[in-house]
């Protein structure tokens, strides 16, 4: 039997449901978030287990990752597709939907900087983190520079803290034995996640990195992010331990290599050149490549992603550009590549396009900006150092047997298979040391056999990366014109309100 979809216009105070399991669907707009999502809810209710479904209630207010601008027009269409996916549950159970944000749950107006935003707190929950994740996620907009990103920033806040609100009472009254929801770093997930572990509830967090061809890439992490460096350290080698694959699990890198999706939603190398060199590369010099990550996951993280040698990836080209050219040594030169990531090719804050004015050939320091066909794993195979941020090409060029230097924070600093410099003085003895060798390549074995390994298949899941995916043999769509609609929305939230208004009109260049 199927209950009837309701809102939930009781107070909380007056439910006197005691349920096993919540699971969270705020977002219908993401796939396959939303149907991994419904294949959790269905296995529960087939297992004959009491189930609450807490839904998105949307309205005027509501901002998240998905809809940092809060348009109407896209928060309609995203509650649609949710309904949608919810209708097609087999069972009994019961759906509510979060709360209004009121007038008492708004909060003053503050004035947001990189510099502060990770550091707001609220009821010890990282609100400030959860808000810079979800806004630069969709913005590319680190630095803030955008003339809508301070109402935008205030919009998430205002969400998020109505959010974590309503879980902490609600569980607070509530009997609820385990958890489900979705990555848990944007603002409308991170809230239940810290309620959740202030409470001690078993909390499962999903997520999905297939590779493009099978449907065993659905994963699973408890009671932490996805990106907790240490705890994804120990499912790593718990992993090693138990895998099938060992030695055999490489071709995680051929296939990239090849320009196959894996452990990504695609390829970055499809325009390049397999064999295109830059015009100006010798040999003979020593080549130090520096492979820039785009930094939207990773810059929001805080925590143990902040305790860096650098202010940032930026901060640490600049320093390293300055080192090189005053480097001088008879018959043999230091020449730094900076490789763009082709993610970036979009971009067009402050933040990236300066990168651009540090090339400087005649002093040994060339940029390759995001659209260039030289390709990549040839600079890889070419030169005598990588350095990385916290780009995976990181650990590729370990598998590739290059020295790996790597200046922020990854889980696979921890295998012994990378050079974490202690200080920018450090990095730069990395840099001149002539002999420096290639670290022992089973770390970056272990890190490929858990993302070939790691993930599972489930129930009711069908589809790929390549052709979409289904929900019980049936994808969940929207209208032909709710497409049109939706099409319009995205063409003014990044051309109208993120490029023109922000950037071209007010924001700084």
């Amino acid at each position: 039997m199927l209950i009837k979809l309701h809102y939930n216009k009781t107070s909380i105070n007056k439910i006197k449901y005691i349920l096993k399991t919540l699971v969270y669907i705020p977002v219908g707009l993401n796939s396959p978030e939303l149907e991994i999502l419904l294949s959790k809810c269905q296995k529960i209710l087939d297992e004959k287990k009491e189930l609450i479904i807490v839904k998105c209630l949307g309205q005027t207010g509501y901002t998240c990752s998905k809809n940092i601008f809060s348009q109407k027009n896209i928060c309609a269409i995203c509650k649609n597709l949710t309904d949608k996916g919810i209708s097609k549950l087999s069972g009994k159970f019961t759906v509510l939907t979060t709360p209004k944000i009121l007038n008492e749950n708004n909060l003053k107006n503050k004035f947001f900087s990189k510099g502060n935003i990770k550091k707001l707190y609220y009821k010890k929950f990282d609100i400030g983190a959860s808000i810079y994740s979800s806004y630069i996620g969709l913005s590319r907009d680190h630095e803030l520079d955008g003339y809508l990103s301070q109402n935008s920033l205030n919009n998430l806040l205002k969400t998020s803290k109505t959010i974590y609100d309503f879980f902490e009472k609600y569980l607070n009254k509530n009997k609820v034995k385990k958890i489900i929801l979705y990555n848990g770093r944007h603002n409308q997930y991170r809230p239940l996640l810290r309620v959740a572990q202030k409470r001690k509830i078993e909390t499962e967090i999903m997520e999905y990195s297939g590779d493009g061809k099978n449907e065993n890439g659905v994963r699973s992490f408890f009671n932490n992010l996805p990106t907790d460096i240490n705890y994804l350290y120990k499912l790593i080698i718990e992993n090693w331990k138990n895998s099938k694959k060992k030695n055999n699990c490489d071709y995680y890198f051929r296939y990239k290599r090849q320009g196959k999706i894996v452990h990504d939603k695609k390829s970055y190398i499809y325009k390049q050149n397999p064999l295109e060199l830059p015009k100006n590369w010798k040999k003979e010099d020593i080549n130090i490549v520096f492979f820039t990550s785009s930094q939207d996951e990773y810059a929001a993280l805080g925590g143990e992603y902040d305790n860096t040698i650098y202010k940032d990836q930026t901060d640490a080209i600049i320093k390293i550009s300055n080192f090189v050219k005053k480097y001088k040594k008879k018959n043999k030169k230091i020449v730094l590549w900076v490789r763009c990531h082709p993610n970036l090719e979009n971009v067009f804050w402050k933040y990236n396009k300066s990168i651009n004015f540090l090339h400087e050939p005649e002093k040994n320091i060339n940029i390759i900006e995001p659209n260039s066909t030289i390709s990549s794993y040839m600079l890889m195979r070419e030169c005598n150092k990588v350095i990385t941020y916290n780009s995976l090409t990181g650990i590729e060029a370990v598998y590739w047997k290059k020295p790996s230097i790597v200046l922020g924070r990854r889980v696979y600093e921890k295998l012994d298979c990378v050079y974490t410099p202690k200080n920018h003085i450090h990095n730069t003895q990395l840099i001149l040391k002539e002999q420096l060798k290639p670290k022992k390549l089973i770390g970056s074995l272990k890190f490929a056999s858990f993302w070939v390994e790691g993930g599972y298949k489930i129930k009711y899941l069908k589809g790929n990366l390549k052709i979409g995916y289904k929900f019980k043999n049936s994808p969940i769509r929207i209208s032909y014109f709710e497409k049109i609609i939706y099409l319009f929305e995205k063409f003014k939230q990044y051309c109208v309100y993120n490029y023109l208004i922000s950037y071209k009109l007010f924001g700084k260049k």
